[in-house]
């Protein structure tokens, strides 16, 4: 019964510990930013703090006469500190902005991206780096037997991945990162005041008495090396193919999770093997054969790598779009990759600890430097062996990096080492997953720290793609017009935009239209630093946007830029940010929309775009909550009218916009900027209005009740996946209810532009917002009915000489009939001409056809 109570307490605190471990990432990344550099190097700080701890107590934890106690006391020390860096980590995040600036040098990045967080969380990981030796001697005690590390480390693992999997899909979502702190604080205060009185009531199981050390037991040096290397290798090998998997995984918040689970899964059962079959074994013959076995699960585990995307659609497919469907697709990637490596890594840390225990201590001697070595390798492999190397030639290296530590290589028949050449010789070539449809080809490809990119080549139009995953912009007519109205709506609504900041990038062709406004000077902000490497591949189109004397690039993350940036602006654009990204709900809080606003200079303009394509209901009206919360004077613009990739701008004033004869002088005398709007039929003041949706009372209208989305308690990031993960969902449907609930509002009280207009301006524009709102029902009610489709597509022509669209439609529709039902298209065409016969665009397609 005792030692049951003792199993249950290291699998509750192994909860504990990796919960923890995760919304600490979260927190310090909400400061620190979300580029790799800085998770890996907060992860590796979290080591640095169980290294110390271990070292530092191993000793007197393993010669004291009372490990529950001890135990108890490391419990209570973790939960009390976590409590603590609730109120801690938001303080260091300040101060940590403020030492990294605007553009740190990488070791001066990393260097603050370790340190911050390793002292911020030293009390709790010094406790947590202690916790595993003192369950050692504990459990020893209680069973009378010194080899009981492999149990203490198995059953705590195992507590790890329901701690995983309870933070990342429960806790976290629910609660948000504080009130998760304290219900894991909890956990720790029940293993404290359950050990504490297991204590008091088994005072007959206290040792006979002190230990008396004369002198210092010296570990053999190439058990050290061992333990160095293996926890190098180990985290090395989980970092890299994690890097690899996420050009297949859905790379939201709750991907990491489900590797991870498999990670310690694997390391759980290894462990639980090794004490059950391995610990009566010959030393060095098992020593042997595990780190042996290892190399070669490594490099099987590299070769199922090239088979992830497929089982990964074949699960999806059987399975669907929920999000339990997706995390056992994600599950079953990571199964072939990960378990069979760390089932083994489990049982050799198991083994390798053991050798080094003795009556003074020796398991947190052996946890610490192994963990001192795991420390080292987010930053070894993540950061430089994969960009020097590619990821391919990382993981072939981390697999023969095993032989190295072999006691006796005579041990196996030479004939085995001819298994791990031959996977070597075997694998299909470079490591490059990326998804082709028919006709496209991969023009570059490269892997960085931060994500493997693509430029991705169709007949004359290239794209940028991100791990596989996220389109990123392009080239063709369709992305042009998208991507450059992103930038046109605000700096046309701003009276004198001059200093302009960009919040993303990609392919430039947004910030690139920005070139077009004579004066403007552009600073632009990218996570991923390979985008900005490839800008030269999407050139004419970006405006050389990297070469331009008026443009400063920064690699950086933008929620970090804005913090700790003292420049001010006219106006700041936030790009199409993917909500379900991993970190993408986080540039939708109120902290971040607030620090957005202390960058604007008077009168400046803030311009946050919405992917409504990758957002539903709850989400858009959470978004539109949380940014009037910061700013009083908000409307919601469109980038154009395409269903099939609708976006909305919202948009924040605090100052007078430009008027609409301003806009019709900017547009008449800027030959390169009338070109760009010509392509989104935007011709004058009136047709750019008519992309006017909602003014801020309306906004809030449609808002009310919704949650804000706020650092602590970032609702979108959770939230988000849930949604994009979902296949065959319409495109426009957040869209069409945002609509819905504005009432297909007319412009006549449109605050920007119409308070200083005739009255002929805002009659037209009240036109084409009718004729646009009858498009856009037509669109999404009537578009499968041929007749009810024609009729509000010419009741719309009919409304609006400025709005064009419609009349587009009705052409094209006329063309793909006039093949089978010729008589059909020529009425089509009449009844075009007929109401606008000013537009010749029917005519001449008509003439085409009859030669009349």
């Amino acid at each position: 019964m005792a030692s049951l109570l003792a199993v249950v307490l290291l699998f509750l605190s192994g909860v504990a510990g990796l919960g923890y471990q995760l919304v600490w990432t979260r927190m310090f990344a909400v400061g620190l930013g979300h580029e790799l550099t800085s998770m890996l190097a907060i992860v590796a700080a979290f080591f640095g703090g169980l290294t110390l701890g271990a070292f530092l107590l191993d000793k007197r934890i393993s010669v004291s006469r009372r490990p529950a106690l001890w135990y108890a006391g490391l419990e209570l020390i973790i939960g009390l500190w976590a409590l603590c860096s609730a109120l801690v980590i938001p303080t260091v995040n300040d101060w940590a902005r403020a030492w990294l600036g605007v553009e740190p040098g990488l070791l001066h990045f990393w260097g603050v991206a370790f340190i911050v967080p390793f002292f911020a969380l030293l009390p709790a990981t010094l406790a947590m780096g202690a916790t595993l030796p003192a369950a050692d001697r504990w459990l020893a005690q209680i069973k009378a037997d010194p080899r009981q590390i492999a149990l203490a480390y198995s059953v705590n693992t195992a507590g790890a991945v329901l701690g995983v999997l309870a933070a990342s899909y429960a806790l976290m979502p629910l609660l948000g990162y504080r009130h998760t702190l304290l219900a894991l604080a909890f956990i720790n205060a029940l293993v404290a005041l359950s050990a504490g009185l297991f204590y008091f009531r088994k005072s007959e199981l206290l040792l006979p008495g002190k230990t008396s050390v004369k002198k210092t037991h010296k570990q053999p040096a190439p058990l050290f090396w061992r333990l160095l290397i293996t926890g190098f290798l180990g985290i090395a090998y989980e970092v890299v193919t994690v890097r690899v998997m996420a050009q297949v995984l859905e790379g939201t918040v709750y991907s990491f999770a489900a590797v991870l689970a498999v990670y310690l899964t694997g390391t759980a059962i290894g462990a639980g093997l090794y004490h059950r079959f391995g610990r009566n074994r010959d030393r060095d013959r098992l020593l042997t054969s595990l780190l042996f076995s290892l190399s070669l699960v490594c490099l099987a585990g590299l070769s199922a790598l090239y088979l992830t995307h497929g089982l990964y659609w074949w699960v999806r497919t059987g399975l669907g779009d929920s999000l339990g469907a997706v995390l056992l697709a994600e599950l079953t990637v990571a199964l072939p990759v990960l378990l069979p490596p760390t089932l083994i890594m489990g049982a050799l840390f198991s083994h390798l600890a053991q050798s080094a225990r003795h009556v003074t201590g020796g398991i947190g001697w052996a946890l610490g430097v192994n963990m001192a070595g795991g420390l080292a390798a987010p930053l070894g492999a993540g950061v430089v062996l994969v960009p020097l190397l590619g990821a391919q030639w990382t993981l072939i290296g981390i697999a023969l990096a095993y032989w190295l530590l072999l006691p006796k290589f005579s041990m196996i028949s030479r004939w085995a080492y001819v298994f791990p050449v031959l996977l070597i010789v075997l694998l299909p070539g470079r490591l490059q997953i990326v998804t082709l449809r028919p006709g496209e080809s991969v023009l570059e490809y490269r892997e960085g720290a931060m994500a493997s990119v693509a430029v991705i080549e169709q007949q004359n139009e290239r794209n940028l793609r991100v791990n596989n995953r996220f389109q990123m912009g392009g080239t063709g007519v369709r992305a042009q017009r998208l991507q450059r109205m992103q930038t046109h709506v605000p700096m046309l609504l701003h009276p004198k935009p001059v200093d302009v900041l960009y919040l993303g990038v990609a392919t430039g062709v947004t910030a690139g239209a920005a070139l077009t406004h004579r004066e403007s000077r552009i600073d632009a902000v990218e996570l991923v630093p390979e985008s900005l490497a490839l800008l030269p591949y999407f050139s004419p189109y970006n405006a050389e946007l990297h070469e331009n004397p008026r443009v400063r690039l920064y690699a950086s993350d933008a929620r970090r830029y804005v913090r700790t940036s003292s420049q001010q602006y006219d106006v700041v654009i936030g790009d199409l940010f993917h909500p379900g990204r991993d970190g993408g709900g986080l540039l939708y809080t109120r902290e971040h929309f607030q620090a957005i606003a202390e960058r604007l200079m008077p009168g400046g303009l803030y311009c946050q775009w919405l992917p409504l394509y990758q957002m539903d209901d709850l989400m858009l009206r959470s978004v539109i909550k949380t940014f009037q919360s910061v700013f009083g004077k908000t409307e919601a613009w469109l980038a154009g009218f395409d269903l099939g990739y609708p976006s909305l701008a919202l948009i924040a004033f605090s100052g007078d916009t430009a008027s609409s004869d301003v806009i019709d002088r900017t547009i008449g005398f800027n030959e390169s900027l009338r070109q760009h709007l010509h392509l989104a039929a935007v011709r004058s003041s009136v047709q750019l209005a008519g992309h006017f949706l909602a003014d801020h009372r309306a906004l809030a209208d449609y808002a009310k009740g919704a949650t804000i989305n706020t650092d602590d308690h970032p609702v979108i990031l959770f939230d988000a996946p849930k949604f994009t993960l979902k296949r065959g969902v319409a495109s426009y449907d957040s869209f069409a209810a945002l609509l819905n609930t504005i009432q297909f509002k007319e412009a006549s009280a449109l605050p920007s532009l119409s308070s200083d207009a005739d009255a002929e301006f805002t009659d037209r524009v009240d036109a084409f917002v009718k004729a646009r709102n009858l498009y856009f029902a037509t669109m999404i009610d009537h578009n499968d009915d041929e007749a009810d489709a024609l009729k509000g597509y010419l009741q719309s022509v009919e409304t609006s000489p400025d709005f064009t669209l419609a009349y587009a439609q009705i052409v094209s529709m006329a063309i793909g009939k006039a093949q089978k039902e010729p008589e059909t298209a020529r009425q089509w065409l009449e009844k075009l001409i007929a109401i606008r016969p000013e537009i010749p665009g029917a005519r001449d397609v008509l003439y085409r056809f009859t030669g009349l």
